[in-house]
């Protein structure tokens, strides 16, 4: 990354960091940094394990301007390169290193509390430890690196602003990749929706065609649309309106209703037949469903009321 002044000005003045201690006022702030930095690293010494520093949890993003780090994150290896950016939190399953010979050039921001923390988490949950920023970003979180060590008399107000803001940042410019990369798989959203109408569809006149329970779990709908399980339930939650879960119960009890309709079959025929092996269960999902059981709903007519697209 060239042309940006903020980090022309922090590389020319040379390694830099700040421990950030400041009073606590009466009100708690949810996001405070403890330190902020830039540096440039040789020696082979350099070494810090995630599960070795203390039970007091916080958070790091760290930006690679140059040279080569390690990152051994929940038994996984990456190799931090100029432009990644690093997340990890403090105590976990993690060592970040340099190799002999190696150098390593980058600018930090640790943090604690409550919001950084659940951020922070959710961020490493998405999109996993190594990231790729735009240069907005990176520029953005240079800028508030450099606020926070060469301010004076900084307050605590200011200090969390500085470090929420830097959150923020990550999180707009992954939302963004988000909406891009999503955009192309929402049609895979359709084709899961239509796959659980057809299993759903199938004639119940035997057992043996119900769909099984782990047809039509999140983990195997994500798997079928080529998506981790976090990514496709946050795409189809996205543009569906609800989580897969919540969308797969309403279609077992519209089917389920439909059945009530057009069939005499018992209830527990019918709740086998949406993939309920437990009659009283189903029962009590289609109490909550349409406030009725389901004798009570046969008998009402209010099925009228209830059909959608099965």
């Amino acid at each position: 990354m060239t042309g940006n002044s903020v980090l022309d000005d922090m590389r020319a003045r040379g390694p830099a960091i700040q421990v950030i201690s400041l009073p606590r006022g009466r009100h708690q702030l949810h996001t405070m940094p403890t330190n902020a930095g830039y540096d440039r690293i040789r020696d082979r010494t350099y070494c810090w394990d995630g599960r070795r520093r203390g039970n007091t949890p916080f958070a790091i993003v760290q930006h690679t301007l140059a040279g080569e780090g390690n990152l051994r994150f929940e038994g996984r290896h990456h190799r931090l390169c100029a432009g990644d950016t690093m997340l990890v939190m403090v105590p976990h399953d993690h060592c970040y290193w340099l190799e002999e010979g190696n150098f390593w050039e980058f600018f930090w921001i640790a943090m604690y509390g409550k919001e950084a923390l659940r951020l922070q988490r959710a961020l490493l949950d998405e999109r996993g430890p190594v990231l790729r920023l735009s240069d907005k970003t990176i520029e953005c979180l240079a800028g508030n690196v450099d606020a926070l060590t060469r301010t004076p008399e900084l307050t605590a107000g200011r200090a969390s602003a500085l470090a929420y803001e830097a959150l923020m940042a990550l999180h707009d410019d992954l939302l963004v990749q988000d909406i891009a990369l999503d955009a192309p798989q929402t049609g895979g959203v359709v084709s899961i929706q239509k796959h659980i109408h057809t299993c759903l569809c199938r004639e119940p006149s035997t057992i043996s065609q119900q769909p099984e329970d782990d047809e039509l779990d999140v983990a195997s709908l994500a798997q079928l649309a080529g998506l981790s399980r976090s990514h496709f339930s946050r795409l189809f939650t996205r543009t569906v309106g609800m989580s897969p879960a919540q969308y797969v119960l309403n279609e077992r009890m519209k089917r389920a209703a439909h059945l009530l309709e057009v069939t005499d079959l018992s209830v527990k025929a019918i709740a086998l037949s949406v993939g309920i092996r437990d009659p009283n269960y189903f029962s009590k999902l289609f109490r909550h469903a349409f406030s009725l059981s389901p004798s009570e709903f046969r008998l009402s007519g209010l099925y009228v009321n209830s059909r959608g697209s099965l």
